[in-house]
């Protein structure tokens, strides 16, 4: 999904801020989504852990999951998961720094952090915290959303920009901004005047390669980078960050019209030629596309898209995988493109928060 390099990165042991306590399993609860019934019988461990999937990466777990099912679980009212959940992020997640380590490697029974941040998956589960504030009438999740929010719009940022990571060992930094990291929701919610504004200016400044948006930004050299290969899940949460900014998005609107129209959205495309370069659909491109449509004001094209998502799902309810985004045969899923369509399913009901 991301691709994070950190070949700088201190690998030394990280210490984390946690209780003496495990957080309880999670409890039984019957669902209105199966595709939430599959991630808690298949993905969710007992300790309240998002596998990324059933098969090698079963041991890898992701702050990014983390933070999606802590919007779902606000976007439902779901109070008392949500704040098992938070007991998650307290317990494995937080470092001492309070920034969040991306990813826990499990061995045994041990649980290993990854010396680094990502910056849109801090600033996800700020926004959920956040959310949960109001939505609960918690102080504690405010409390926390400014902790983490403090190290992330400072530690996190070089040159009033945010960086994809920091090395929570050493605080050093990136000096490369994705432009799908910048979630307008949770600027808004840190109230950084510089950085939300700056932010939206990068944006609004970008090049396009039409109908693609750029990449990255170096913030060292001031550039902008397109890839060769376009990624259409990149693309579409560029997409949405420009909407949700108040950012025109025309060119590629058409194109993804017109592409959606034709039959299929592949997963990624030429950039010159505009033609696929894989035969494969994605989950998480037909999810990202919904909330897109809906910050368009456009339900019914997101409705479209949505039955073309849900008959990739595991529909026949004998079946042991039931509601999942699985291919049956070789168990291949991904955490990230099963809590997307089930953010987007919820959303479609009745309110939705941006992921």
């Amino acid at each position: 999904m991301r691709h994070l390099i950190f070949l700088s990165l201190s690998f030394l042991s990280l210490l984390y801020g946690c209780s003496n306590e495990e957080p309880e399993p999670p409890k039984e609860y019957t669902s209105e989504f199966p595709t939430e019934s599959f991630v808690r019988e298949h993905l969710l461990t007992e300790k309240g852990l998002i596998q990324t999937n059933v098969t090698d990466r079963d041991h890898e777990f992701l702050s990014e999951s983390l933070g999606l099912y802590l919007l779902f679980l606000v976007e439902r009212k779901r109070a008392d998961e949500f704040a098992a959940q938070v007991d998650v992020l307290t317990e494995y997640f937080l470092h001492a720094s309070d920034l969040v380590s991306w990813r826990l490697e499990g061995t045994n029974d041990e649980l290993t952090p990854s010396p680094a941040n990502a910056w849109i998956d801090d600033a996800r589960i700020v926004h959920a915290l956040y959310e949960a504030g109001e939505t609960f009438d918690e102080p504690s999740y405010f409390e926390l959303a400014e902790r983490i929010a403090a190290p992330l719009t400072s530690t996190g940022v070089k040159d009033g920009l945010p960086v994809d990571f920091v090395d929570l060992a050493t605080s050093a930094k990136g000096d490369v901004l994705t432009l799908s990291y910048l979630d307008e929701d949770a600027l808004r919610h840190m109230a950084v005047d510089d950085l939300y504004e700056n932010s939206k200016r990068l944006l609004k400044n970008a090049p396009l390669s039409e109908p693609f948006f750029a990449k990255s930004y170096v913030i060292s050299t001031q550039t902008y980078q397109f890839d060769e290969e376009i990624n259409m899940i990149d693309q579409l949460y560029v997409a949405l960050r420009y909407e949700q900014f108040g950012l025109s998005t025309e060119p590629f609107y058409s194109f993804f019209k017109e592409t959606f129209n034709d039959g299929i959205v592949y997963g990624r495309y030429d950039r010159d030629s505009k033609e696929p370069t894989v035969n494969f659909e994605s989950q998480a491109v037909y999810a990202l596309a919904i909330f897109y449509l809906l910050e368009r004001d456009e339900r019914d094209f997101a409705e479209r898209v949505m039955n073309r998502l849900t008959s990739s799902m595991v529909s026949d309810s004998s079946s042991d995988y039931y509601g999942g985004y699985v291919d049956v045969g070789t168990k291949e899923t991904h955490a990230f493109d099963n809590l997307l369509p089930l953010l987007a399913e919820g959303g479609l009901i009745d309110g939705y928060l941006v992921p």
